[in-house]
């Protein structure tokens, strides 16, 4: 692993922890979609 990712990596793990038992896919998409709608 590279140091220059390893921030991202440790994020990534964070997020699954915190999330693990929900659809992970369903919780990007609807963060996906907040955020696009906050910058329009």
């Amino acid at each position: 692993m590279s140091m220059s990712t390893f921030y991202l990596h440790l994020k990534e793990c964070e997020f699954r922890y915190s999330y693990r038992n929900q659809h992970l896919y369903l919780i990007i998409l609807k963060m996906l979609k907040s955020r696009l709608l906050s910058s329009s």
